[in-house]
């Protein structure tokens, strides 16, 4: 993908990572499942868990997901080339949101937009937690923003 990320993605999302849609993200509609778009999320949640918050994805501590909420704007065809953006938005107590951006590299449009509540979990307690200092620490450090105060949805 040679197409440089939307600038209304950049200002927002740091992380940004590419990818092109698969034979088997595409119904027979031609266009990618609405399914897939939440697979895309999930691998950018691995993603940032184990590259900002420095955690292991199978280790104790991690999240679980306490809700999804995603917006389809225009379908993604298969072989386009396209970007997850995610980032996290929220920092409460116990729980935190991602948002997501799905863009099309190749026509340049928002896919599809939208956000998880994770919930903070010890999962050989098997409960949940209290967000650690150290994953607020880290958020705020990679998103560039005071820890605790949501930015634009």
């Amino acid at each position: 993908m040679n197409r440089p990320v939307p600038s209304a993605l950049s200002r927002d999302f740091r992380m940004v990572r590419p990818f092109s849609v698969e034979f088997r993200d595409v119904d027979m509609l031609g266009h990618a499942n609405s399914v897939a778009y939440l697979t895309w999320a999930e691998t950018a949640r691995a993603d940032y868990q184990v590259e900002v918050l420095e955690e292991k994805v199978d280790g104790r501590q991690g999240f679980v997901i306490g809700k999804l909420d995603f917006t389809y704007r225009q379908p993604l065809l298969f072989r386009e080339d396209a970007l997850i953006a995610i980032r996290v938005s929220r920092l409460g107590g116990r729980s935190f949101d991602f948002s997501y951006q799905i863009w099309s590299g190749e026509r340049d449009f928002l896919a599809a937009e939208g956000m998880s509540s994770m919930i903070a979990y010890d999962s050989v307690a098997r409960r949940s937690i209290a967000i650690p200092d150290r994953w607020r620490d880290r958020v705020a450090a990679y998103e560039n923003r005071p820890v605790g105060v949501a930015g634009p949805a």
